[in-house]
């Protein structure tokens, strides 16, 4: 995705990218200049704001007390009138480019949380003793919530009054996962909200309150947590807002009838590129709901012929229990995927489960409802919680007909239970994503990107291949070994790759963005081809930090921005990093591999770290150990690589790392990325007992 939108600001520190860690304010009112200040690193001389936001930018002098670099202020005049919605706002300069944060455009008057405020004082607002005042009109406040605190507003009302409470936090780029509370005068909670329907975990409360008086609002975090990202906007007044999305998407390039609610809209997916867009009510100040774009033809249910493929099917459940049934004509030995695609789009509440039957009732296959792989890989790659189900699926002999039936897990059903059953004839599929959000190559220097392969049912090798490489950069690594075939693992798991990007001296860029695919082939020695979607961007949120509390959380990430990988040189780095394979020896329980490292600096004064970081993607079984500096050169070492029975034989990346100080700033510097052979063990050599899925 290009920004167009570039404007020069303040004075940086040379060599370090720039980093954002903070928007000031995270929200404007729509049609109205307001001041931004953009806080981070090397925030200086050179950078530009890169955004999708119609502005201009005109910058001003940041207030008296601002460290040079870490603040840049300007005033934002947008160019016509803006739509609700989130914006990504990143900055670039000759020292590469920053993360992207959220600016979000709201309908309403803004206001801030008083206590988070320059000079503010801390609690100050968390109890209904000490409530700060809202005014009674329709406003949009902007406030903080420093790990286990609560914020507490009063707001006067009258009789019969209906007013909106809602929240903008996940969809906005902040890692709270917000609730409202609505006290009356005497602190008894009269109502609550934490994860509304088509909101993400974002709350909303719609309430009629029964008499006059004061009420108290109060915003928390669900958890309690601290996060870097801890902002929200606590929007209230009366309003309307989307109560329902149905269906869940269309095809790409087609106009779609969408239900809100009360009103339909319809959708333009013709010149949409990304996995999914945007829609909203008209005039509505809630923020937009994603709306899917899908590949295949498509029909909603009730559904009565045999399904035709390719196909997606949009559907709901409507009534708790119920199950959809949808028939197909197969063919003895013909292979087929059926994906569910539903809670992963934020606004459908099915926890799906797919389920196929024969012409006798006979239970074929499912999936949603099978436990997690026994897969170290796929368990390190995956959340806390599971994805949108898909099954791979070969009609066995004798079958020409199946039943695929979709349900909840938890037999629920109503409004917000609507899915996309995605059908098609196919032995396997793979999806790729580019898990780096941006990449700044050092000027003669080596960068790393990083990226996953879902397998859908494919298990052969698989290669990274660059689509768009420009001319002087070259791309080293980027190979996933097979899966082992004796794996028993129904759903093969995700799949980490690393490629690294080295710049020739004088190397330029004539792209914006690079692009990637992963390749396999198929039985017929044919190749597969996915193209890697980027994540936009990735914003942590920070989990549960008690002893033995088990609380992995997703980071936020931007597929919807339809981005791949946006790509800036940098300046050169202090040192270059080099790596070889010396020697491979076999051991009585596997292999044993000794690499060597080199440093190369610039400056001869340069210090450099005793031991690297090491990589190797997919290696079962891995052990680093030997690491030792050279003791007659301290720019060099050595460490070894070792395996097991239980590691696949095949060809694998590796890759290092080491941190400079350098002008007083770390310098992470990566060395291009190796390949070595791990050989195949004799049949006897290797373990009768090893578990396969320990081999993964």
């Amino acid at each position: 995705m290009r920004y167009p939108l570039l404007l020069a600001i303040g004075v940086s520190l040379a060599g370090a990218p720039p980093v954002l860690t903070e928007l000031q304010p995270r929200g404007a009112q729509k049609g109205r200049p307001f001041t931004l200040t953009l806080a981070g690193q090397n925030l200086g001389e050179g950078a530009r704001i890169v955004s999708t936001l119609p502005a201009t930018f005109t910058p001003l002098a940041p207030p008296a007390g601002m460290a040079a670099g870490r603040y840049a202020t300007f005033l934002v005049e947008p160019k016509a009138e803006l739509a609700v919605g989130v914006y990504p706002v990143r900055v670039q300069s000759g020292d590469g480019l920053s993360n992207i944060l959220l600016f979000s455009v709201g309908a309403f008057p803004e206001i801030n949380e008083e206590e988070s405020q320059p000079g503010g004082v801390a609690h100050s607002n968390d109890s209904i003793e000490k409530a700060q005042s809202l005014p009674s009109s329709a406003i949009t406040l902007n406030g903080t919530l420093r790990g286990a605190e609560r914020d507490v507003y009063r707001l006067q009302v009258k009789a019969g009054e209906r007013r909106v409470f809602e929240v903008d936090g996940r969809r906005a780029g902040s890692a709270i996962d917000p609730v409202i509370r609505v006290l009356d005068a005497g602190g008894k909670q009269i109502a609550r909200s934490e994860d509304g329907a088509l909101l993400q975990l974002d709350p909303r409360l719609d309430m009629t309150f029964p008499a006059a008086g004061y009420y108290y609002v109060e915003v928390h975090d669900a958890r309690f947590s601290g996060q870097a990202q801890n902002f929200y906007r606590l929007k209230t007044g009366a309003y309307a807002y989307p109560t329902e999305v149905y269906p869940l998407g269309g095809q790409r390039g087609k106009q779609v009838e969408v239900s809100l609610g009360a009103s339909r809209v319809s959708a333009d997916l013709s010149g949409a590129k990304g996995p999914q867009t945007f829609i909203n009510l008209p005039d509505s100040p809630a923020l937009p709901l994603p709306l899917a774009i899908g590949e295949f033809p498509e029909i909603s249910e009730p559904v009565t012929a045999p399904l035709t493929l390719p196909l997606t099917v949009n559907g709901r459940l409507s009534r708790p229990a119920e199950i959809d049934k949808y028939t197909l004509a197969v063919t003895p030995g013909e292979e087929y995927i059926f994906e569910l695609q539903a809670r992963e789009l934020g606004t459908s509440k099915v926890n799906g489960v797919i389920t196929i039957f024969d012409e006798s009732g006979k239970r074929l296959a499912s999936a949603g409802d099978t436990p997690f792989a026994v897969d170290v890989f796929a368990v390190q790659a995956s959340s806390r919680t599971a994805g949108d189900p898909f099954l791979n699926f070969k009609a066995p002999e004798g079958v020409k007909q199946i039943t695929i039936e979709v349900e909840d897990l938890a037999r629920r059903g109503g409004q917000h239970y609507a899915y996309r059953l995605h059908a098609s004839k196919a032995a396997h599929d793979l999806q790729a994503t580019i898990t780096t959000a941006a990449v700044n190559i050092p000027a003669g220097g080596t960068a790393i990107v990083n990226l996953n392969v879902d397998r859908r049912g494919y298990g052969g090798p698989l290669t990274i291949k660059a689509l768009n490489l420009p001319a002087g950069i070259r791309m080293s690594g980027g190979v996933i070994p097979p899966d082992p075939p004796e794996s028993l693992t129904p759903r093969l798991g995700g799949r980490r790759a690393m490629v690294s990007l080295t710049a020739e001296a004088g190397a330029k860029l004539n792209v914006d963005e690079l692009a990637f695919a992963a390749v396999g082939v198929d039985a017929a020695g044919k190749p597969i081809e996915r193209r890697a979607r980027g994540i936009g961007y990735s914003i942590g949120v920070n989990g549960a930090t008690a002893q033995g509390v088990v609380d992995r959380q997703r980071p936020l990430s931007g597929t919807w921005m339809g981005a791949e990988l946006p790509i800036a040189m940098a300046p050169a780095a202090p040192a270059h990093l080099g790596l070889r394979l010396e020697k491979s020896d076999k051991k009585e329980a596997g292999y044993e591999f000794l690499f060597r490292w080199k440093w190369t600096v610039k400056n001869p004064m340069q210090a450099v770290p005793p031991t690297v970081s090491v990589d190797v993607p997919n290696f079962a079984d891995l052990r680093i150990i030997g690491m030792a500096v050279d003791p007659n050169d301290k720019t060099t070492g050595t460490f070894l690589v070792t395996s097991t029975r239980n590691t696949l034989p095949a060809k694998y990346d590796i890759g290092i790392n080491g941190r400079l100080m350098a002008d007083g700033m770390p310098q992470e510097i990566y060395s291009e990325i190796q390949q070595f052979t791990l050989p195949a063990l004799d049949p006897e050599e290797k373990n009768a007992n090893a578990s396969p899925s320990a081999a993964r």
